[in-house]
């Protein structure tokens, strides 16, 4: 069975992390960030979930992310790890 790592990173804390898979998403969703209530939380909190969860679009990139994932495994290489990068402006 293949390992699928999912990581995220902030384009703004550094170099892109090395990945089969990247999605840039700093235009899919309002950063989190620029909520004053949320800004010392982290993806960690459910609060952060939540108002990611409700941005417009989200679940139907979820699907698409998850589908890519699905593709990949199906694929020949099936024993090599994969990983999958999800970039934002600056949330980790």
């Amino acid at each position: 069975m293949t390992t699928v790592a999912i990581i995220s990173f902030g384009y703004l804390h550094g170099p892109e992390p090395t990945a089969r898979v990247r999605f840039d998403l700093r235009h899919q969703f309002k950063d989190p960030h620029l909520r004053p209530e949320l800004r010392c939380l982290t993806a960690r909190d459910a609060p952060v979930r939540e108002a990611v969860m409700r941005t417009d679009g989200i679940l139907p990139l979820v699907h698409a992310i998850a589908a890519t994932v699905d593709a990949y495994l199906a694929g020949p290489r099936q024993d090599e790890p994969l990983t999958v990068a999800l970039g934002y402006a600056g949330g980790l």
